[in-house]
Order: C-alpha cells, then sequence, then structure tokens
C-alpha cells in the first residue's frame, strides 16, 4: 500500500470521490438558479424601459397636440364656433391682488 491509500484507507477515495460529485452538482444547481434569476431580472428591466420609452413617445404626441390646441389659429376658429367674440373696451375688468409678505 502507497501511503495515499493508508492515509485515505480502503473507502476513503470512493467517499473523495462521491463528496467531490455532490459538490460538483450542487455548484452546477447554484450556478444554473443564479443564472435564471438574473435573466428574469434582466426581462424585466427590459419590459420596463421599452414602457418608459412608450410613455415618452405619447407624452410627446400630447404635446404636439397641446401645442396644436392653443395656437392662436386654433383657439380663434373654436372660439367663432361657439360663438364667442372680442371683448369690446370696458367689458374687462383686471383686479389687482395685493401678496401679503
Amino acid at each position: 500500500m502507497t501511503s495515499r491509500t493508508a492515509a485515505l484507507g480502503s473507502g476513503g477515495w470512493f467517499l473523495f470521490t462521491l463528496m467531490a460529485f455532490m459538490f460538483s452538482i450542487i455548484m452546477g444547481m447554484t450556478v444554473t438558479w443564479i443564472n435564471v434569476g438574473s435573466r428574469s431580472i434582466a426581462n424585466s428591466i427590459h419590459e420596463m424601459q421599452c414602457q418608459t420609452e412608450a410613455a415618452r413617445v405619447h407624452i410627446a404626441k400630447l404635446e404636439v397636440e397641446r401645442d396644436s390646441l392653443l395656437s392662436p389659429y386654433i383657439l380663434g376658429k373654436t372660439a367663432e364656433r361657439l360663438g364667442m367674440s372680442m371683448a369690446d373696451p370696458g367689458q374687462i375688468r383686471r383686479i389687482e391682488v395685493s401678496r401679503r409678505k
């Protein structure tokens, strides 16, 4: 018998090999679990980025529509359609509001 065989005993190599195999299986499962978790997080981040971009596009469209509706030409046409006209002198009163400090 060599010194290694004598140190590990007759079943020592089998136990060592079994422990190494079990450790490898556990490490492989752990790495797989971490990979699945990181992919799930990456997919969630991508989905949120797509939602954010869609919201930005929607905001831009709404701003364009707001600017269009507030244009003097559109406001004038809307006022005519509603029967509104320019105020005559003396019809508008301005009230000064004093600000307290």
